[in-house]
């Protein structure tokens, strides 16, 4: 092992960040990349839904298209942890970044299958530059509150292009409005790639030139990150069908795209707040106080209420979504120290994220969607026991620590 390589393993500043301390405009840089590849996650019903207006796009398509870009960018993210170091990270953001802005520029011209192809292809580079985003994230002392700084970012970004592309870029570029404007922000973020460092500390158990998978993770990081795909199949799963379920309990079209917009808008409160109590809070005591409100969520939607009750519970539901979405990278690096594991963390949610609505759709009819409650409260079910299980394993071993290290005498006592 190198030198350089010895001192980067442990060179943990005074202020905690593993590695160097980026500069303020560097982590502005990694958050602004991050949130620019993941814009499409709020704009979706917009860019797509006016390609189906056009009659570019059918809805079965739209469906799939939203699947196979939250498919990708977990692939992304991945392949990024396969096989980068944290090397060479302004070469790496300034590809991906241009890669994007043609791919979404080139949807321009595409209708169809095309698009599910631009999209597969535009998720593959947002994955790479969400892994940017993450890598600074774990390398700080306090990964939760920067993962709900990193939230409340995206989502903001993602609320102005949603209001922005229609009332600004629509009257004069129709249904190319929302890929001109992710092309246009795509070229943006390329640009500020030249602010991020050159390179970043290794993670214990890596040297500077291998990936974060050169190694591999403890077997109980393997739980938490199914936990946190169950508790993502949860969170989209239910979201995906909330429009449907306020039109079952009697809604209107309009208040049905309210709760949607309410649940997103709370989301944003939640992440806000778990920002600023991250490093106070353990995961399996937030997953306590969260679980009522998700399960009253649940039974509540499942009565069809009337539109006051029904825009509450979407709200609750987002709030409660923000403020657990934020704490699961604390949860994962309970399981795994090193932080490597962390890494997957943005792959597993983005095929939670895809995976919780197809499930939904097996349990749902024409005119008949409560289901979807079930098959996402399944997995928020899932999630828990296997949070719980991680927890209360973790405190066996403590306990046990704690015995074998006391005195005999106190063994005896005991």
């Amino acid at each position: 092992m190198s030198l350089e390589d010895t001192q980067a393993r442990g060179a943990r500043a005074e202020d905690g960040w593993i590695g160097s301390r980026p500069t303020a405009a560097q982590i502005a840089a990694f958050l602004a990349i991050g949130s620019v590849a993941l814009i499409m996650a709020g704009v979706q019903p917009v860019v797509l839904g006016g390609l189906v207006d056009a009659g570019r796009l059918d809805v079965n398509q739209l469906g799939w298209s939203v699947t196979i870009e939250f498919l990708a960018i977990g692939l992304g993210v991945g392949l990024a942890d396969a096989f980068l170091p944290p090397r060479r990270l302004k070469l790496v953001g300034f590809v991906a970044a241009l890669v994007l802005a043609v791919i979404n520029l080139a949807g321009l011209e595409v209708s169809g299958l095309g698009v599910l192809v631009i999209r597969a292809l535009a998720g593959l580079a947002e994955g790479g530059l969400v892994w940017l985003t993450t890598l600074m994230i774990v390398r700080s002392p306090t990964p939760g509150r920067w993962s709900g700084i990193f939230l409340v970012s995206q989502a903001v970004l993602q609320v102005a292009c949603a209001a922005g592309i229609p009332l600004l870029v629509s009257p004069s570029l129709g249904a190319n409005a929302g890929f001109a404007t992710l092309g246009a922000s795509a070229v943006l973020a390329a640009a500020v790639a030249f602010v991020l460092p050159a390179s970043l500390a290794p993670l214990a158990g890596n040297t500077s030139d291998e990936p974060v998978l050169a190694e591999p993770i403890p077997k109980a990081a393997y739980v938490s990150l199914a936990a946190v795909f169950l508790l993502f199949s949860f969170f989209i799963g239910f979201l995906a069908y909330v429009e449907q379920l306020a039109g079952q309990s009697g809604l209107t079209p309009v208040q049905g795209g309210l709760a949607v917009a309410l649940a997103l808008g709370s989301s944003i409160v939640g992440s806000g707040l778990a920002a600023v109590v991250a490093e106070r809070i353990p995961y399996h005591r937030a997953f306590l106080v969260c679980l009522p409100v998700f399960l009253s969520v649940l039974v509540g939607l499942w009565v069809l209420p009337g539109p006051g009750v029904f825009l509450a519970f979407a709200g609750l539901h987002g709030l409660a979504w923000g403020f657990l979405q934020t704490l699961q990278a604390p949860f994962i690096i309970e399981s795994d120290p090193s932080r490597r594991a962390v890494l997957l963390a943005p792959s597993v949610q983005a095929v939670g994220a895809a995976a919780g609505p197809m499930l939904c759709s097996f349990f749902v009819g024409a005119h008949e969607v409560r289901g979807a409650l079930v098959a996402a409260g399944a997995c928020l079910a899932a999630s828990f026991v296997l949070a719980m299980t991680l927890w209360l394993s973790r405190v066996r071993r403590q306990a046990k620590s704690a015995f074998a290290a006391a005195p005999g005498p106190t063994r005896r006592a005991a």
